[in-house]
């Protein structure tokens, strides 16, 4: 059976201008990556050009079992882009809402010990932060919608030292071992309330979060002039189980994805990472996916239920996302070989072109 080793976390995933590969138990300080020597075809460019080349994104989805919300913030170093889509689990109906952010210095910090990321528009204020100081993890929103969306609010709460919680950070090489991509994984279990009031005269539905799984994750990478990804990642209970996962199509770009990529199940705050996945969708991308390994530890299929295609184009920027909801079934495998069986588990899925 497919296994790779959860390794000690560095004091810095840049050492010597080289990045440190690898899965790590824990958060690392600051998921930073900048100082890498020459990570574009060998040529010695200024920092400064090669640094504007790393492009972030942070997302945070939960599951209430009545509902699955999934927030996403881009940093594209001139701009940022917020958007949250909410989705009832039931009859898959979606809410979109999406906020354009202007140049500022940073919108995804570094740091992991202690950080927010936020969007302060005045009708989609979002708001994620973290303190490890305090073991504190919090989500406000306060979304006011229109004659077509209700509006939505949420106030959320989790602990970063809960068994429940795990933290893993990963380092792999894009391309080359002089290009490199890291991510930061969490699971906080949530609690707090959440609220839907009608675009029209209606009652506001309130309801009380207990015990909602999540799944928490920063990207940082050396982007290409146009990058391809396509990623899908559900979380929920399972047989009184917090279960949480996130898989990528197996992508070419990356040298030896056996030994690195950022293929993860989380059961209860254990984590296995799991073996490069194929994923296709032989009946198109709004129909049912086939999502497989080769050592057999992943079989899945995920049917989409709604789906929402996002287009920006500012100057040269150009970035096409579709985002999928959808239910999960088939069969997760442990590193201990025990069986996880999903059965309608909620998820997202993102398929998205960037050209920057």
């Amino acid at each position: 059976m497919y296994s790779r080793d959860l390794q000690e976390v560095p004091a810095s995933l840049i050492q010597g201008s080289k990045p440190v590969l690898g899965t790590f138990n824990g958060p690392v300080k600051s998921l930073d990556i900048r100082g890498l020597r020459a990570p574009f075809g060998g040529v010695p460019l200024p920092s400064f050009v090669t640094n504007f080349r790393i492009k972030s994104t942070l997302s945070f989805s939960f599951n209430t079992g009545d509902y699955f919300c999934s927030i996403i913030f881009y940093d594209g170093k001139a701009f940022g882009l917020a958007e949250i889509d909410l989705w009832n689990n039931s009859t898959g109906r979606k809410y979109v809402y999406k906020s354009l952010m202007g140049p500022r210095r940073r919108f995804i910090p570094h740091n992991l010990e202690q950080g927010f990321c936020a969007s302060f528009n005045s009708r989609r204020y979002i708001r994620i932060s973290w303190d490890h100081a305090r073991d504190r993890f919090s989500v406000i929103f306060n979304i006011k919608g229109d004659s077509v969306r209700p509006s939505i609010q949420a106030a959320l709460t989790g602990h970063l030292n809960d068994s429940r919680t795990a933290e893993i950070t990963q380092c792999i090489p894009i391309i080359s071992k002089r290009r490199c991509a890291a991510s930061y994984f969490a699971t906080p279990v949530m609690k707090g309330t959440l609220s839907i009031t009608p675009s029209k005269k209606g009652e506001t539905i309130s309801e009380n979060v207990e015990n909602a799984s999540s799944i928490f994750f920063i990207n940082r990478a050396y982007h290409s002039y146009i990058q391809k990804s396509q990623l899908i990642y559900g979380t929920g209970m399972v047989d009184g189980k917090h279960v949480s996962f996130i898989i990528e199509n197996s992508p070419e770009q990356i040298p030896d994805p056996e030994v690195c990529n950022r293929n993860l199940l989380i059961v209860d705050g254990q984590c296995t990472p799991l073996p490069p996945v194929k994923m296709t969708q032989p009946f198109g991308l709004d129909e049912k996916w086939i999502i497989q390994d080769y050592d057999n530890m992943v079989d899945l299929t995920w049917q989409p239920v709604a789906m929402h295609t996002r287009n920006f184009n500012l100057f040269i920027n150009k970035i096409r996302m579709d985002i999928l909801f959808g239910k999960f079934e088939g069969v997760l495998k442990t590193k201990d070989g025990a069986d996880i069986n999903i059965d309608g588990l909620a998820g997202v899925g993102r398929e998205q072109m960037m050209r920057v």
